[in-house]
């Protein structure tokens, strides 16, 4: 790294202890999720009979937010809005930062909507999180469960949205474009531990700034609901306790 410049080596040096503390952490909390003992099945009803249809059941959630949807339809519009525009977006990122490489700096014609595919979901995906967080201070039964972790959140969210947004709206697309290749050269540098310098534009090192923060808090935040809802046993147990009776090893030194 001797012949980077200080804010390369600076930001190579929290890049790699942001996706250091993401991995280790989404890793840590998997075996603690895996290994804490479930004494009793609490399936939540009416809940599938078998495993598959157990499984079908969290897929469920996953994609189509299905619990949500019964519970509060406009919780779930706000919601849905927000991780399928998130979605969308982080797929337009990755297309945009290596289908540029992949062609050896000839794309092919689609590659020219990916910026206002992002534009267009990175806007709706600022407005849903607008919804949401206006939802936890408005609406009282919201506002009553809601701690400081879930404003922040919605916060560091909406800023990391807003930054990307302003790279698009007041940059040029010749600069846009510059920050783009030199940032495919930065990451795929990074992945073999050669790194280079970074982009210099003000409005990307802010973006990204804002993205290791997200990065580093996602173990120790409610994002983890995204690993979490795959060992909740509400969800992913299937209700076959008359057919078959339910026993866990590793809590049989609480029935003794």
């Amino acid at each position: 790294m001797d012949n980077l410049d200080f804010v390369s080596f600076i930001y190579v040096i929290l890049t790699y202890a942001a996706f250091a503390i993401l991995i280790i952490g989404v890793v840590w909390k998997i075996i603690v999720y895996a290994k804490t003992p479930m004494p009793v099945k609490i399936p939540l009803t009416p809940a599938p009979k078998t495993k598959t249809g157990a499984f079908f059941r969290v897929l469920g959630e996953v994609f189509f937010f299905k619990s949500l949807y019964r519970s509060n339809k406009s919780t779930w519009v706000g919601g849905y809005v927000f991780h399928v525009s998130l979605a969308i977006v982080l797929i337009q990122h990755v297309l945009r930062h290596y289908v540029y490489d992949f062609y050896h700096g000839n794309p092919p014609a689609w590659y020219n909507l990916l910026v206002p595919i992002g534009l267009v979901f990175g806007t709706l995906m600022l407005i849903s999180l607008v919804y949401l967080f206006l939802r936890r201070i408005f609406v009282e039964r919201v506002k009553f469960i809601s701690v400081l972790s879930d404003y922040f959140i919605l916060v560091l969210l909406m800023l990391i949205t807003i930054a990307g947004l302003s790279e698009i709206v007041f940059q040029s697309p010749a600069a846009l474009e510059k920050s783009v290749v030199q940032l495919d050269a930065f990451f795929n540098k990074l992945f073999i531990f050669q790194p280079v310098d970074i982009p210099h534009n003000p409005f990307f090192l802010l973006h990204y700034t804002l993205v290791l923060i997200l990065l580093a808090y996602i173990p120790f935040s409610k994002i983890m609901h995204f690993v979490g809802i795959f060992f909740s046993p509400t969800l992913a147990m299937n209700d076959d306790v008359r057919e078959n009776r339910y026993t866990d090893e590793r809590t049989t030194r609480l029935t003794i």
